[in-house]
Parts: structure tokens; sequence; C-alpha cells
């Protein structure tokens, strides 16, 4: 096989979606060009093989490679300014995967120059998109805007990427200062597909928080923000621990079981005291004493307040009413995989699995999104908002309306079920 047909074997893997073969296919290309004494060649297959590492997932190989081809770059002469403009291009890619975006944006802002210096603007243009997303997710919107700025002034203004950043730059322009309650939706991750619509049922803790909903491995957040948000909030700080909260959440038992009992106690057309009725009558028959079933009575009329309340801020229609919470926990399970995975206590294929199975499951107990949404919310409430309608509940009302109502929202783009 040629050099050439090697190379083309290599990219239809990444167009496959397979980065295992592709970057195996590029080690040995490289390899051959590095044999033959052909150093510009061989730098950039390097870059393509480091990226094909970091979208695998193997984030360590992808820095040792983009190592070694950086130092075989270093001794390029001026006239190869073409192959150290493809592996800086490359290397924004790995080291934006690998949580460094000022490094990123520098790099592929190099791959800018270099792509001009030798007339290739057609790659200097896509370099400059991926530059000011790198802007974006280093400095933040509202600070990245002069970059942004500068970036657009500089690729063809008829071109497919001025049209993309000048939408980065309306965002960033429009963006809240603010750094929560917020949609954010990476645009190098993926947002259609099996796994971005799993990924959307975590998208409550995602908008909440204001990082992207659609990056399965949470590369937004910082890995040690995230382990002690997990040791300081789930008691999660290995592998053991991070798999014992990941396998509650997945059954619905991280949440108290008292709310789904009583709800279960609900049937279609209950009033409230036909319903505080089967309560009782259920407790008598499971020997429940006065002092409990007197609880789970108070906790139906909670549900009716809060359900009341969500009608009347539209988060459940007129005569809609809440089956089951069960969403809260599948819907933090999701997050929890993606923590998990940023935080080094799962491994990709793991995270996914779990994201997957949680995603399953929130589709088979709702019937759609605002209905998940108002499952997931009434759970969240029980546990913290205490019946004051206070900040637990705006946040969570504005972060249901956000994805819900945005036309962003992959609530809006993506079928439930």
């Amino acid at each position: 096989m040629t050099m050439r047909a090697e190379l083309d074997r290599a990219r239809k893997y990444e167009r496959q979606g397979r980065p295992d073969r592709a970057a195996v296919a590029y080690a040995e290309v490289a390899g051959a060009l590095e044999a033959a004494g052909d150093w510009a060649s061989a730098v950039a297959v390097r870059g393509r093989h480091a990226r094909a590492l970091q979208d695998a997932g193997r984030t360590d190989e992808a820095m040792r490679v983009l190592a070694h081809a950086d130092h075989a770059a270093a001794g390029l002469p001026p006239h190869d300014a073409g192959a150290r403009a493809v592996l800086d291009g490359q290397a924004a890619h790995v080291l934006a995967g690998a949580g460094r975006p000022a490094e990123a944006r520098r790099r592929a802002m190099a791959a800018v120059g270099g792509f001009r210096s030798v007339q290739d603007h057609k790659r200097a243009d896509r370099a400059a998109l991926h530059a000011a997303r790198l802007a974006v997710k280093e400095l933040g919107h509202r600070a990245a805007v002069p970059a942004i700025r500068e970036l657009m002034a500089g690729v063809d203004p008829a071109g497919d990427a001025r049209r993309q950043i000048s939408v980065l730059l309306a965002e960033a322009e429009r963006r809240p200062d603010r750094d929560h309650d917020i949609l954010v939706t990476d645009p190098d991750a993926p947002s259609w597909g099996r796994l971005a619509a799993a990924l959307a049922v975590g998208a409550h803790l995602a908008v909440g928080n204001g990082v992207a909903w659609n990056l399965a491995d949470g590369r937004d957040e910082d890995p040690a923000d995230n382990r002690e948000r997990l040791a300081e909030s789930w008691g999660v700080t290995d592998d053991a621990s991070w798999r014992e909260q990941m396998d509650a959440l997945l059954v619905a038992e991280n949440s108290d079981p008292a709310v789904q009992v009583v709800l279960d106690r609900r049937r279609r057309g209950d009033d409230e005291y036909a319903w505080q009725e089967a309560i009782a009558v259920w407790c008598g028959e499971k020997d429940i004493s006065a002092e409990t079933t007197t609880a789970l009575i108070k906790l139906s009329t909670r549900i009716l307040r809060y359900e009341a309340r969500f009608k009347a801020d539209e988060v459940l229609p007129p005569d809609g009413r809440i089956g089951s919470v069960f969403g809260y926990d599948f819907g933090r399970a999701v997050n929890m995989a993606r923590w998990g995975r940023n935080a080094g206590y799962c491994d990709a294929e793991e995270a996914e699995k779990d994201v997957l199975l949680a995603a399953d499951r929130a589709r088979r107990m709702y019937v759609s999104w605002a209905d998940f949404s108002a499952g997931y919310t009434l759970g969240r409430m029980l546990r913290f908002d205490d019946d004051e309608f206070g900040r637990w509940y705006a946040r969570s009302v504005a972060v249901h309306r956000i994805l819900t109502d945005d036309p962003g929202s992959p609530w809006r783009k993506l079928a439930w079920g």
C-alpha cells in the first residue's frame, strides 16, 4: 500500500469515528516517513497521530507523541512552515482536550500565522475558527470578545469560518456576566446522536453550573475542583466510592424513597383526600406506625403545593401531575459519569455506558423532556428547598425554562425516547 493510501486509510478511520485505528495508521505512516528522512511530512503526520490518540481518550500518549513531534519540528528549516502549521493546528486540539486551553489557543494562533505565510488561507481560516472557540474556553465569553473580533477581521469575509466566528462573537456579546444558569454547547463535541441525547438528560446540572452539556468527559471543568466537589458533597474519593454512588443513582436510591412511595399511592383522578386515604390504607396494610403515616400524608401535601406552583410557573401543564422523582437521580447520574471521568475515577467506556443507561431509564419513566424536567425539579426541591420557594426554586425553574424554550437547547432539537 502506498503512503498516500495509508494516509487515506487513517483519515477514513477518523471520519468513521474510530480514533484508535486512526492512531495506529498515522503512527505507521509517520514511522515510515521518519525512516526515509522526510521530517517535514513526518512532523505533520505525527500531529495527526497525537490528535487521534487524544480523540481516543489516550491523553498521556497523545502528549508524548506531541512532544516528540515538537522536538522534530524545532529542527525544520524556515521553508517548512506549512508542516509546522499543520502540527500547531493538531497540537491545539490535543492541548484543548487535555484541559490546557491557554496553550491550545497559542498553538492555534501559531497555526493561523503559519498557514497564512504559505498562502494556505483556507486552513488558516479553519485554525482561526478553532482559536476563537479556544478563546471562549480560556477567557470566558465576555473577556474573549476582543480576541474573537481580531480573528474575525483576518478571515475570508465570504467564507464559512467568518460566519461561524460571527456567531461566536454575537453569543459572547450577549452572554450575561455570570457563570451559572447558562446554556453552553461545545462546538467541538457531538450535539446529535445517541450519546448526545443521553448527555442532554444531565443538562439541568450542566446549565446550572454553566458548563457544556455535551462534553462526555467534562473537560471544560477543572479535575481538581471536581475531585473536591465529589469528596465534599458525595463522599467520593476514589474509584470504588465513585462506583458506589453511581450505582445508587442508576437505581434511583440516592433520593428519599418515601417520595416515590407517596407518589405511587396516587391513582388517576384522585383528589387530595382520596390520595391521603390511599396512603393511610397502604400504611395500615404494611403495619406502619401512626407517626410515619402522618409524615407520609404531610409529604403528599408538600408535593401538591409544589405541583400547584409548577403549574403557575408553567413547569407543569394545568392538568399535569408528577408520577416520579427518579429523574432527579438519573439526571445526576449523567453528571456523576462526567465528573468521574474528569476526576480520573473511571475511563471513557465506563462513563459512556453509565450515561446511556441513566438516559434509558429516564426515558422509560417519563414521556417527554418537560415531563422529565418536572420530575427532576420536584426531586431537587424536596431535598433542598424546604418549602421556601426561594433561591433553589428560582434557579431550578430558570434552568427548566432555558432548556425548554431556548432554540439552541438540546431539548428543542433532540427527540425524547
